[in-house]
């Protein structure tokens, strides 16, 4: 865990006008990297600029870091207007893709710290057509955990034996709070602010 210097804690707990939070989601979907941010600039970080404009502040249900691990899921919902990465989820393979989610806190000085606080994978997406967007599902890694021996729980497992099945996405889904483990501070970066903000296409094309 990340020792914070008294600065750094005077900087997130004292009056800051300054002071923001802002998410950083990383996909890997295919071996094909997405790097997404609801900041309104690029953000550098682990090495990767997070692109933004394909999520906001409200496009993330809140994520709240508890000590205990959990089985919830949480929705986010991605604006695909000018489609670089509607392929991504037309492409088979994208169910049980890797997710992972940073909560980083910074402001006028720098990033003060960048915490890892969810771990988990695309249990299901929905793309909507008329808006633009796609709404996609995300469950923790621990869900796997609670699934019975022989029975498929989620979209994505049910997926792997019945490829061509998409029960699962068609059940409904309120919105809720995911709670993930213990915090799990990372080493902090800076901000960035180049980037393209657009994706190459992936290199699948079996759809479903």
């Amino acid at each position: 865990m990340k020792n914070l210097s008294a600065s750094e804690i005077e900087r997130l707990r004292g009056y800051n006008p300054t002071r923001y939070q802002t998410y950083l989601v990383k996909m890997n979907i295919n071996g094909n990297m997405l790097y997404l941010t609801d900041r309104d600039a690029p953000v550098f970080y682990g090495g990767v600029y997070y692109q933004p404009g394909y999520i906001t502040s409200d496009s993330i249900d809140e994520i709240e870091v508890t000590s205990e691990p959990s089985t919830n899921e949480f929705n986010t919902t991605l604006d695909a207007r000018d489609g670089s990465f509607i392929p991504y989820f037309l492409n088979k393979g994208w169910n049980n893709s890797e997710v992972t989610v940073y909560e980083q806190h910074g402001d006028k000085l720098g990033v003060i710290i960048t915490l890892n606080v969810f771990e988990g994978f695309i249990d299901s997406r929905d793309i909507l057509k008329r808006t633009r967007k796609i709404d996609a599902v995300l469950a923790s890694v621990w869900a796997d955990f609670e699934k019975q021996a022989g029975t498929k729980t989620n979209s994505g497992s049910h997926q792997k034996y019945y490829p061509d099945d998409t029960a699962f996405e068609h059940v409904a889904r309120a919105k809720r709070k995911i709670y993930w483990g213990k915090n799990a501070p990372v080493a902090s970066s800076s901000g960035g602010s180049s980037g393209s903000g657009r994706f190459n296409p992936p290199g699948i094309t079996h759809q479903v």
